[in-house]
């Protein structure tokens, strides 16, 4: 498939919003304005590079193709922060790039103009093109103690990104509050991760309109399971409709 072409290609009206799973955890977001969100692409090999994870799942765009405004990298684990793709993708000076400390400082490091970074700090909002993004509380341990999650405004339609985080249903008071019309959820269930079941208590305490599964199948260190949340999800929260996206494949999502 032609990824770029597609993206660019799609008509997303007033009210509304496209979502392409680039796969893993990466997702880009296309609105009415023609404003494109990245959120924790991973593009190339650059895990089997530096870790030994091998890709299992195709590469349908290459970070040169990729058309990005905000690049939002939750935390430097490689599969969130795609060290051989970031250089490239900044190479196109309309990008900003958003994350925690230790990402903004990784960025640094890459060469980026410090003007073109914004540090997201927890329970701050940054607004950007009348797109507000919102970090959050994720635990995902010591090897990466600043990650967050993202709550994102973006015409009126709200979206929760958990990241990489343990089942701590005690500090989902914000994002419940939030009320998000669509959550994301990794479900891989290692490295402290949420497993398909804690992903659909999350989604029960959440209560989003639409729940996606994500970060399965891209490494064979990160299995998931995605149709035992939709069990789950069915039996803890009925009325909450489970999206499965197909990697280069986008969602549409309107409140008009």
């Amino acid at each position: 498939m032609n990824l770029k072409k597609e993206i660019i290609s799609t008509k997303v009206k007033n009210k509304e919003i496209a979502i392409f799973w680039l796969g893993q955890a990466g997702f880009l977001i296309k609105d009415s304005k023609n404003t494109y969100i990245l959120i924790d692409p991973y593009l190339t090999d650059c895990g089997e590079r530096m870790k030994g994870f091998k890709r299992l799942s195709p590469k349908l765009i290459s970070p040169d193709e990729l058309p990005s405004d905000i690049y939002i990298s939750t935390h430097i684990h490689f599969d969130h922060f795609d060290y051989d793709a970031i250089p490239i993708v900044s190479e196109c000076t309309q990008t900003n790039f958003y994350g925690p400390k230790s990402s903004v400082e990784e960025f640094k490091k890459i060469g980026i103009n410090k003007d073109r970074i914004k540090l997201l700090e927890l329970g701050e909002t940054i607004e950007e093109k009348n797109i507000k993004i919102k970090a959050i509380y994720a635990d995902h341990g010591s090897l990466a103690p600043d990650a967050i999650g993202l709550l994102l405004n973006i015409d009126g339609i709200k979206l929760y990104f958990t990241g990489d985080t343990a089942y701590r249903p005690e500090r989902l008071n914000e994002v419940i509050e939030f009320n998000p019309d669509i959550a994301v959820l990794s479900i891989n269930g290692k490295f402290g991760n949420l497993n398909a079941d804690e992903g659909a208590k999350v989604v029960e305490k959440v209560k989003p309109k639409i729940a996606i599964p994500s970060h399965f199948w891209t490494f064979k260190e990160h299995n998931g399971d995605p149709q035992l949340f939709e069990d789950k999800v069915i039996e803890y929260c009925p009325k909450t409709k489970v999206e499965f996206m197909a990697q280069g494949k986008s969602l549409k999502y309107s409140k008009r």
